[in-house]
């Protein structure tokens, strides 16, 4: 799930109506912590009934920012209520709430008097990782107008503030120290009312430090902050980048070496190797079946299966190569046969060079043993482990290899790769093909040819400058 520009646009129109020209105080913290709560308080209703809806449960609430006008020593400022953020269930969601922060504060155009850090009072463990991502996102800067707010706190610990300070961890202690110790308990709605002499007190409190701050912090301070995370976010891909291929070209190296004085004869062979059986079923993306030689150019097929909110769901990737295609040759295949958990069979005929999805790993179908070796097969939209029952030779007529975007594919219900003679170089083997795959995206490929790809052929004919690499390459 991400935040698309329309939304972005209704969030901006929405603060656009809702924050007036004053200051803004706001409300960050985890998912469920308590922060809402905590703005009925301020505004000076019961925490659990006030302008901001709140909930029992860690489930999100605020979804989009929620405003309120608040008045303190006379001044007023928009205290928002922000959705929650660093969401340890789902690092979608804290992305979402993160540009959904980014375009609160931008619209905050006459400052941010004090930003409220709402926290359970057990915290104490993830101070440190916690603060480091708030001045990442917000700056250095940020923890000048900080307030820290503990949340869930007991009787005993919001009654005597001594009790709850024997309870933080050195850790906090020292953060406390460095923001002058300005903290406070938003008391617990369900063991306190309104007009309780502690809950006034806290709150009082708190205004009092809301009030103490000399200025706002700007968005000019937070966009300088987010132009500087951009340029070292850019920097760190550009590094990513320079490692992997300085990965790459160790990989190689690594299949240089082991070429030896025939690899030239034996790579020209084993690029002429057959794939799979031309009846192999494949899933199109609109759940039809059908027989991989019916497969064209431009066919999105089940390729893996991949977790979508906690549902499983088929991966699909286009058809960008038909590497070769012959209908007629007779072609010695392996028949690997399997047995799913529902006592269904199912097998799967490839050649012995091909890669497969064997223990965990892709390996050589050849390598496959009957009783031991489990390789991962479709049942009812997932991918479960099943041992293979018997690993037989049969001669059939014709084959093909297909190339998809991603480099894998689900052949007869089982996770194999596009590609043979690469173990371990699946993800090398794939790389050194991302020009044909770029090329395609403009161009498409029309070759339904019994003889090896031209570009698979013009890789052979610079063997020497690829080190080898064709060797491991493909079907």
């Amino acid at each position: 799930m991400v935040t698309t520009n329309d939304e972005i646009e209704i969030i901006k129109k929405e603060l656009r109506k809702k924050l007036p020209q004053y200051p803004a105080i706001l409300l960050i913290g985890n998912t469920g912590v308590g922060k809402s709560t905590l703005g009925n308080w301020l505004l000076g209703h019961h925490g659990d009934n006030g302008p901001f809806e709140t909930k029992a449960s860690f489930d999100s609430v605020t979804l989009e920012p929620q405003t309120a006008l608040i008045e303190i020593n006379d001044c007023k400022y928009n205290l928002i209520d922000t959705p929650g953020l660093f969401d340890l269930k789902d690092d979608s969601k804290s992305e979402i709430a993160l540009t959904k922060l980014a375009n609160t504060i931008n619209h905050c155009s006459y400052g941010i008097q004090t930003i409220i850090f709402v926290v359970k009072k057990s915290f104490g463990k993830e101070i440190d990782r916690r603060i480091q991502e708030i001045k990442g996102f917000l700056g250095e800067k940020s923890l000048d107008h900080m307030l820290i707010a503990f949340t869930h706190c007991n009787m005993d610990q919001t009654m005597d503030r001594k009790i709850m300070k024997d309870t933080f961890t050195p850790k906090m202690k020292d953060f406390l120290n460095r923001i002058d110790n300005r903290w406070i308990i938003s008391p617990n709605p369900d063991l306190f009312n309104l007009d309780d002499d502690i809950v006034y007190t806290n709150i009082y409190e708190a205004k009092d430090i809301i009030g103490s701050f000399p200025e706002a912090y700007t968005t000019e301070m937070f966009n300088r902050v987010r132009r500087a995370r951009e340029d070292a976010e850019k920097e760190a891909r550009q590094h990513a980048q320079e490692e992997r291929m300085r990965c790459f070209e160790e990989e190689l190296a690594k299949i240089s070496g082991a070429v030896n004085s025939a690899g030239r004869i034996r790579a020209k062979k084993e690029a002429q190797d057959a794939c799979f059986s031309l009846d192999t079923v494949v899933t199109l993306k609109d759940g039809r079946k059908i027989e991989m030689s019916d497969v064209k150019i431009g066919d999105h097929v089940a390729c893996g299966v991949y977790n979508n909110a906690g549902n499983k769901e088929l991966r699909y990737s286009e058809v960008y190569l038909i590497a070769h295609l012959d209908k007629h040759q007779q072609t010695e295949f392996l028949k690997v046969e399997y047995i799913k958990p529902d006592g269904m069979t199912g097998s799967l005929y490839l050649t012995s060079e091909h890669h497969v999805f064997i223990d965990n790993a892709f390996d050589y179908a050849r390598n496959i043993r009957p009783h031991t070796s489990q390789i991962h097969v479709l049942e009812n939209g997932e991918s479960i482990s099943v041992k293979v029952t018997n690993v037989s030779k049969e001669t059939r007529k014709g084959y093909i290899a297909i190339f998809t975007r991603v480099g894998t594919i689900i052949a007869n219900d089982v996770f194999c790769s596009c590609y043979s003679n690469c173990p371990p170089y699946q993800n090398t083997i794939h790389y050194i093909l991302s020009p044909i795959r770029f090329i395609t995206l403009f161009r498409k490929s029309n070759y339904y040819g019994n003889e090896i790809h031209p570009y698979l052929k013009f890789l052979y004919n610079n063997y020497q400058y690829f080190s080898g690499a064709f060797k491991y390459k493909l079907c």
